[in-house]
């Protein structure tokens, strides 16, 4: 069965099947200014904005009775809650920062079978596991290279531990990268 994963409970506690679901691309919030006697506009630059995704479930009975079903999935896509980790199953190396929007109210919840509702991720990049490589250095100088495994180029975190009782002096650190 496909399904998900949300704030670290699967959908199938919860007696709900995943369907089919849509990841969309993320807005974009474009920066621009029409001024008075100039052709065309002055272009401040393009940005990311938030990804909706799209779910349809189907929920089936479980052991509960159907009020405290409904209650128990409100509950765990509660939107009051800050945003929480989704993964999906077909993508289990990959996770996104989403929180429920829209409806899925009790009006909806009228009886059991399809809904759908949506979810909206204010932090619009898919995130992959963090990659932790340790390495000895013991040239001088010496190469080491980091090549992130993600679709969005991005900066390393880098973080330098002396294991000796040497002190290291006139250490420089220079990153060459082709991120834009």
């Amino acid at each position: 069965m496909i399904g998900f994963k949300y704030r670290g409970k699967h959908c199938s506690e919860f007696g709900v099947t995943l369907l089919s679901y849509t990841v969309h691309s993320p807005e974009l919030r474009e920066s621009e200014e029409e001024v008075s006697g100039l052709p065309g506009t002055i272009d401040y630059g393009t940005e990311w904005g938030k990804r909706g995704i799209e779910l349809r479930i189907d929920i089936t009975p479980t052991s509960d009775a159907f009020k405290l079903q409904q209650s128990k999935i409100l509950n765990w896509l509660k939107p009051t809650l800050p945003a929480g980790l989704l993964v999906f199953d077909e993508l289990p190396d990959r996770f996104f920062y989403a929180k429920f929007t829209g409806r899925l109210g009790t009006e909806q919840f009228g009886y059991y079978g399809t809904f759908e509702f949506s979810m909206k991720c204010t932090d619009p990049f898919v995130y992959g596991p963090e990659q932790i490589l340790e390495q000895t250095i013991t040239g001088n100088p010496e190469s080491i290279f980091v090549v992130s495994a993600g679709t969005e180029p991005a900066y390393p975190v880098i973080r330098l531990q002396n294991a000796g009782i040497n002190m290291i002096n006139g250490f420089s650190l220079t990153i060459i990268s082709e991120v834009e």
